[in-house]
């Protein structure tokens, strides 16, 4: 079994250059963590904005404000929000390019339930029309898809859940089921794709051998 581990070493030789002069006041932490979480969301409304680096709310909105003023935001309309949005300057290209139809979305992968693309279940509804719930966290009698169900991304959207668990003695990575979202088949490009995802993460815990009866619903 993986256990976590702290591990400490000597300020000089983590950080050589380092001097603690050189620390950024609590303005300015915020004030860059918030233009890293723009560019990381590619289109962001100001309610998404604290939970990528746990930002404090009071006094986001007046700061997101500021940034446009300034031009290190660039303030946005999308059509059905009631609210303007924003976006990094250098997702700019990406902007157009997906408003040109451009971006054809290639990834296929396994989620952790704690991943930054779902960690806020408001937007992860809103963007994705995906409503998920973290089970572990809820009796057993209250859950329907498992202890940690791990979320499906299938070329840039959530098609399902599937619950595993990684028998580590053994070498084994049981597939316990899945549940694919209403308008998708475990069948052509999608099966072949999570296929090859549930491999990469069976192959990340060590536990290379696939087993398992995958239950649709």
């Amino acid at each position: 079994m993986k256990k976590f581990q702290r591990v400490y070493d000597l300020q000089e030789r983590v950080l050589p250059g380092w001097d603690d002069r050189q620390i950024c006041t609590a303005e300015e932490t915020r004030r860059a963590l918030t233009l890293k979480t723009v560019r990381a969301q590619g289109i962001s409304r100001i309610a998404w904005m604290p939970y990528y680096y746990y930002l404090a709310k009071t006094g986001l909105a007046e700061l997101v404000k500021g940034l446009a003023r300034d031009g290190a935001l660039l303030e946005i309309e999308v059509e059905g929000w009631p609210e303007p949005a924003y976006v990094h300057p250098d997702r700019l290209e990406l902007l157009d390019r997906a408003a040109a139809g451009a971006l054809e979305p290639t990834l296929t992968s396994l989620l952790s339930p704690f991943d930054p693309l779902i960690m806020d279940r408001t937007r992860t509804r809103q963007v994705f029309g995906f409503d998920f719930t973290i089970e572990c966290y809820l009796p057993e009698a209250k859950r329907r898809y498992g202890y940690y169900a791990l979320p499906v991304l299938y070329c840039g959207a959530l098609v399902g859940r599937l619950a595993a668990k990684a028998h580590r003695a053994k070498g084994i990575f049981e597939v316990k089921g899945l549940w694919l979202e209403p308008g998708f088949e475990l069948k052509g490009a999608l099966a072949e794709e999570l296929g090859a995802a549930l491999q990469r993460c069976a192959n990340w815990h060590d536990t290379p051998e696939v087993v398992g009866m995958v239950a649709l619903s």
